[in-house]
Formats: C-alpha cells, structure tokens, sequence
C-alpha cells in the first residue's frame, strides 16, 4: 500500500549515501534548534516551537543498527544550538540528552524495529501520535527536570510546556520523513496552488501583527482541502509552513494568541501548540482515510476489470443485475454466451445504463421460468432450449443489509455434455455386448473343449496306473499332469464364464457346516501334497457346529483355490495355518503360507485373469492365474462378503474370507438397482 518515505529510502540507500543524509539532518536539527531558541518569546524558558525533535526523529530513522551514533550526535548538536541560542552550558548538554532520549523512543515506536515506516493509513496516523506523545513525555520529563533544578522553574508547568511543544512539532515535522510523493494526490497543479494560496492567505489573515480577532479556525478550511485533494507529502509541507508562519508571527505580536503575552508567555505558547496539535491530528487523518479509501477504489477497479474481462471471455454464460428501489434490473455485466441463450442481438454501448422492468406484465428476459426466479427474488434452477442448445440455468438473488440485491443467472450450455453423455452409453453398451460375446465364445470353446479333455485325461489315468517301463513310464506321467492340468483350466474358465453374468448359483442355497466342509477341504488339499516336499496345514475351527447358508460347492471352491495356492507356494517343510472364527453374524477364514510373498506393487493386480506374480519364484510354481479372481467373483457375488490378501512382499501371504452366515441376494440386488437408478 503506497510507496516508502524519504527516511525508508535513506536506509536502504548505500552507506556513501545513507551517512552523509544523516549527518545532514542532524545539523539542520542543530540550526533549527538555533532558530527555536532565537524566536522565542522574551524571557521564555520553553521554546514555543521545536521542529527538531521531529528532524531528529527522521534522522534516527534513516540510521542502521543501535543509532547510538546517530543519537549521540543529535545530543551534541541540539546542545549546540542551545548554547548559542543563550542557554548556560550544563543546561544545554541536558537538553541536548533529553532530545535524544525522546528522538530514539519515537523512531523506535514508528518503526518497531523494522526498517520500513509508513503513513499510509489511519493505523499509521494512530501509531505516530502514541509515539509522538510517549517521546514528549519523556522529553517533559527530563527536560522539566532540568529547567526545574537547575534554572528555578515550575516543573509541572515546564513539564506540560515542554510536552506540548514537542508534541507539535513531532506530528507536524515526522510525517515528512514517513510519506511518499507518489501518494494520494487527486488535484491538478492548478487547484494545488490555488488552495495553496487561499491557505497562505487565510494565515495573513488571522496572524498579521496588530489583528486580535478570535478567527484561529480559518486556516483549518485550508487544511482540509488540502488532506482532501493534495498528497499527504504536499500536507505535510504546508503544516511546517503553517507552523513557522505562525510562530514567527506570533512572536512580533500578530494573531489572537500574542494578547497573552504578559501572562509571562505560557498561555501564548500553550494556545499555539493547541492549535498546531489540533490542525495536524485531524489533517493527517483526513488524508490517511482519503488514502485508505483511494487504495480500496484502486483495489475495486482491478477487480472489476478483471471480472468483467472474465465474464466476457468465460465458456460460461453470465448475467449479473441490481434491482433498483423502483423495481427495474439494472445490467451489470452480461457477456456473449448468456446473450445467445436469451436471444439477445449485441448488447448496445450503453448497456451499463440499460434498465430491465420487473413489472409482472411485461416480460423481463424473455421466459417466464426465470422471469419469475427473478421477480420473486428466488433461488433455482430451469431449463432453457434455444435451437438445438439446451442450457441449464441457475438464477440466485444475493441481498446484503444497506446494499441493492444483486441478481446472478448462469448459463451452463449442457448441449456437448449430453452428447457425451449418449457417447458413453452407447459405447458402454457395445463394450457390454462385446464383453458377452467373449465370456460366450470362451463358453463355448471350453464346452466343446471339456468332452476330448475328459476322454484324454480317463486314457492317461490308466496310462499313469499302468505298469510301464523306462521312457513309456515318464511319458505317461507327462501326459497325465498336463491333461489334469488343461482340465482345471477348462473348469476355472467355466466357472469364470458363469460368474460373469448376473444370474446366481443354479443350486439352492443350504445349512453347511463350515468346520466340517473345511477340515474335508484340508484332508484333500494334503492328500495331493507330495511326501518329499513336507508341507503341514494346521486347521484351528471352533468345537461346535458353524452352520452358513449357502452353495456347498460355492464354499468348497473358496476353500481349495486359497488352500492350493498356500500349499504351492509354501517352501519345503513349510507350515499353513487355517483358522475359522466364529463372528456372531459373520464368519471368518483365513489362510496364511509361508511362501515367498506378493510384492505391493502387484497384491491388486493378482485379482485379475491370468495374472501372474512376475519373479522367478513365482514363475517356478505352476497356475493359470484365475484361481484368485474366482475366489473374490464367488466371496462377492455369491457369498455376499470380501477377501483380501496380507503380505510384507517378502515372506509369507496371509488370505482372509469375510462372509454373512445368511447372504440375502434378492435384498442386495434390489439395493444395487436402486442405487443404479438413482445416478
């Protein structure tokens, strides 16, 4: 928010620069100090002015790091300009202490230790009055000491006098150093010098030698067309002019403040510093809440533009509208594609004063659905065809307390979308049918396929049972591992093919004991566990009857698929763990191996067809890859529950079954339909 002051510029200037600006202020403070001394009425111990407070202020600003330097040179200088104003050296030295003393406390509350100071906002203008009157306090304190101890003085008086005068000249003087050139001016060159000049005049007026009129107010009118219309810095300038001017002035007599000079000077300096504080306070506000208020606007305007080109380039159809309190709709902002969905030719060059009427007999867009959305001040949403377009309309009527309500209508062309839509169904349809004619055709094969197997598979029974010798011996074995083998995979692809569709098992569900079928299902799956590999299952099922309702066969081909492949892939002298748990309404099974494991990457690939694990200790062991997907097809589709497998990618897998004891198919069926339905 606007641009640094000449004491922020001077500390990020380089030290070639920054040092001599500083030694620069400190001596004009010592020449000022001088002048003080100088003009100030006879036989006053407290100046009636003291602007180098605030230029020692703007020095300690400018300065890097602790400022002792800066200080102690502002102590020595200021003492200086005492004593050749005709003060007595021990008192000038305090004096020269107690400026110094209050400039660091001032800069320090500006700045707050940061190296940037600002008099851009009202807050600003809050901060450096608290500064400026904890640094004429102190000032009043030091300084009322001193003149009290050391020159006989009143120290309550002095005190107050001393505040006062600092106080002045701090809020006058400091925002000089603060504001930026660039800020907040609105007035031409022209109008700046006129009000410069009403403003001088208005200062002849009321503070030429000889007028005594109680007229002090005049030069305020000034001052406020100034914090009105000119930068803060231009107001900064004319309050120093204003405050020499009337100094001066009212030291040879001029002015309503000079008629109390016999009372020994105080009550002149005191109204002076009266009417500097008064002036400055409300001036500098004025001009920081005109500056607030003008990078609010600024703010405003950027925002607008940027909506407004928004609005005319979004895909989007906007219309934006304020009812007015005679009931019309004044447009806003409307671009190109809500003028096509209303119907509207190119929208005139005067648009922004185009007014709507709301009345209930005549029309206001042009379609009633939203014409009355609108009159009523409603939320909603209708649908508008246009041509071969069709749009969905969302209107909405936003009211704030003290403002006019703002009428917003979106038009979302939905005319690409539904085509899409279509699109998508269409080919979701010939993906299903394509899909149908695979699990057919796979169906078929398989059946035609499962006639021959069985013929070759009953001739290389009796080929393996048969006493051979030699090569016939092995070739007959070949044979018969390879056609039990093609026979599995025509079982698995038949039984994929018949959990593809949507109809259930065609046997009816019973009581099985779970325990039961699972210890029938171990015995089995160990009888075909050569004796030189050495795999244990150790079965845990629970002492009574788990009864589940369901196709036996169903469960039993759950049971063999998981216990094959924990029996495969199990090591040599390796253990399977089988345990059933009784979960009141559910049961659980699950099937742990100590084989080598399903990488992470792969454990949601594995559900797929034919899916096999790639690694060589994997590729070893034998499969087709559909054991596991019949598995989860049966759990889901049948069973009514999950399966999910467990494993580190290193060692072991853990398979666990997760079923109702009662699976009711039909209410699931429904529920899904509905669900379908619904999106």
């Amino acid at each position: 928010m606007g641009h640094e002051g000449f004491a922020s510029a001077l500390w990020r200037a380089q030290a070639g620069v920054r040092r001599p600006g500083v030694v620069a202020l400190v001596l004009i403070a010592g020449v000022v100090s001088y002048l003080s001394v100088t003009f100030s009425p006879d036989n006053a111990t407290i100046a009636a002015w003291w602007p180098a407070a605030g230029l020692s202020v703007i020095a300690l600003l400018a300065s890097r790091g602790t400022r002792v330097a800066a200080a102690t040179g502002i102590a020595a200088i200021t003492a200086a300009g005492n004593v050749l104003g005709g003060r007595e050296l021990l008192v000038a030295a305090l004096f020269g202490i107690a400026n110094a003393t209050e400039a660091w406390i001032v800069a320090r509350v500006i700045s707050g230790g940061a190296p940037e100071s600002r008099l851009d906002t009202p807050r600003d203008v809050g901060r450096l009055i608290i500064a400026s009157l904890l640094g004429s306090l102190a000032i009043g304190v030091l300084a009322g000491a001193t003149a009290a101890l050391l020159r006989g003085q009143d120290f309550v008086p002095t005190a107050f006098s001393l505040v006062s005068s600092h106080f002045s000249a701090l809020l006058i003087v400091v925002p000089l150093g603060l504001v930026s050139r660039r800020l907040g001016r609105l007035a031409s060159t022209a109008e700046a010098v006129v009000q410069a000049a009403v403003l001088a005049a208005s200062i002849a007026i009321v503070f030429w030698p000889g007028n005594t009129l109680p007229i002090a107010f005049l030069p305020f009118i000034a001052l406020l067309w100034a914090a009105f219309r000119l930068s803060t810095l231009l107001l900064s300038v004319e309050l120093i002019g204003v405050a020499v001017a009337v100094t001066v002035l009212t030291s040879i007599g001029g002015g309503p403040f000079a008629i109390y000079t016999d009372d020994g000077t105080r009550t002149t300096v005191e109204l002076i510093q009266l009417f500097f504080i008064v002036n400055a306070t409300a001036a500098l506000f004025v001009s920081a809440a005109r500056n607030e208020w003008a990078n609010v606007v600024t703010q405003l305007e950027a925002r607008q533009s940027l909506l407004r080109s928004s609005i005319v380039s979004a895909d989007t159809g906007i219309f934006i509208g304020e009812r007015l309190d005679s009931g019309r709709l004044r447009i806003v902002g409307v671009n190109a594609v809500a003028l096509e969905a209303l119907g509207w030719d190119d929208l005139p060059v005067d648009w922004e004063n185009r007014l709507l009427s709301s009345r209930a007999d005549q029309p206001l867009l042009g379609f009633s659905a939203i014409d009355e959305l609108v009159r009523g001040e409603r939320s909603g949403r209708v649908e508008l065809v246009r041509g071969p377009r069709r749009y969905d309309v969302d209107v909405a009527t936003h009211s704030q307390a003290g403002g006019r309500p703002i009428v917003t209508i979106i038009f979302t062309d939905v005319t690409a979308r539904d085509r899409r839509e279509r699109a998508a169904l269409e080919t979701a349809d010939e993906l299903r049918e394509l899909n149908q004619q695979k699990d057919d055709f796979i169906a078929s094969v398989s059946h035609e396929l499962r006639t021959p197997v069985t013929s070759i598979l009953g001739f290389a029974e009796q080929l393996a049972e048969a006493e051979l010798e030699g090569e016939n011996r092995i070739a007959g074995r070949i044979i018969h591992r390879n056609a039990r083998r093609l026979a599995d995979v025509i079982e698995d692809v038949l039984e994929l093919s018949s959990l593809s569709t949507v109809e259930a098992s065609m046997r009816p569900p019973v009581e099985v004991d779970a325990g039961r079928l699972l210890t029938e299902c171990v015995e089995d799956a160990t009888g075909l566990v050569s004796p030189e590999r050495g795999v244990r299952v150790e079965v845990s099922v629970p002492d009574h009857p788990v009864t589940i309702v369901g196709v036996e066969q169903d469960l039993a081909r759950v049971c063999a698929n998981l216990l094959s492949n924990a029996i495969k892939f199990s090591p040599p002298g390796g253990t399977v763990s089988v345990e059933l748990l009784d979960d009141g309404e559910w049961l659980e099974l699950s099937i742990a191996d100590e084989g080598p494991g399903i990488p992470l990457a792969e454990q949601e690939a594995v559900w797929e067809r034919f899916y096999r694990v790639h690694s060589e200790r994997h590729s070893d062991v034998p499969g087709t890859g559909l054991g596991l997907p019949i598995v989860r097809a049966l759990v889901r589709q049948r069973l009514g529950g999950d399966v999910h497998l467990l494993s580190d990618g290193e060692h072991g897998t853990t398979a666990t079954v997760r079923v109702p004891r009662r699976f009711d198919r039909a209410a699931r069926d429904a529920s899904d339909a509905a669900q379908t339905e619904g999106a």
